[in-house]
């Protein structure tokens, strides 16, 4: 498959290009800025590619959870692209991008949701690939290890380091910390996931609150 990338979830831009057997990427820190870095980066992936949106046979966006103004830069880049060359989009989770690239057969995925929260997934890999339970929101306290489980990746463990202490001690930790648009055009190329009209793209919040209120801030700094 022909497809684009486009992953906003995180404080990283994340593009990547698949064209027969070519693959173009970019991969950088972006702060705030990615509503206007992000169509100039297109721009220089297809350009690179000898390529146009015409060529492709669907692009691909990171679903969420994650940032919620970047999953609705994602979201609507796909949507306006897709729709101004007749293709379809495909969403991804940004946690089963994460487990893809960290490549353990049984893994744990945690990422930092804010807030003082961690969205969490445990996933079967490889041939088997599954996800094992919905993607769930909670305090780092409340992460549970299911059975069989060999590895953690995310960033998750990185903001919430007693998150990892709470685990089995023999768990390896993988460097993986956030989702990255090359995985999206991998697990995009199973066909696990649907190709829809631009118009019927869905994002994954998770989470419905963007921010704690004062009073909720004032609990927390107590």
């Amino acid at each position: 498959m022909k497809l684009l990338a486009i992953d906003t979830s995180s404080s990283y831009l994340s593009l990547a290009l698949q064209l027969e057997g070519e693959q173009y990427a970019f991969h950088q820190e972006m702060g705030q800025r990615h509503a206007e870095r992000t169509l100039p980066e297109i721009e220089v992936l297809l350009r690179a590619a000898g390529a146009q949106l015409k060529d492709l046979d669907a692009i691909v966006f990171g679903q969420g959870p994650g940032s919620f103004t970047g999953l609705r830069i994602a979201c609507g880049l796909a949507q306006g692209l897709a729709f101004s060359a007749g293709l379809p989009v495909i969403g991804i989770p940004t946690l089963d991008a994460v487990a893809h690239q960290a490549g353990a057969e049984r893994i744990l995925v945690c990422l930092d949701a804010r807030m003082k929260q961690v969205y969490s997934a445990a996933y079967q890999t490889g041939s088997t690939w599954q996800r094992l339970g919905a993607i769930s929101l909670q305090d780092p306290e409340e992460v549970q290890l299911p059975d069989g489980i060999t590895a953690v990746a995310g960033d998750g463990f990185t903001h919430y380091p007693a998150l990892l202490a709470a685990q089995r001690k023999d768990l390896q930790q993988i460097e993986v910390l956030r989702a990255d648009a090359r995985s999206h055009i991998a697990l995009a190329q199973t066909g696990r996931y649907p190709a829809v009209p631009p118009q019927a793209a869905e994002l994954l919040y998770i989470r419905n609150k963007v921010a704690l209120t004062t009073i909720e801030q004032q609990a927390l700094k107590g």
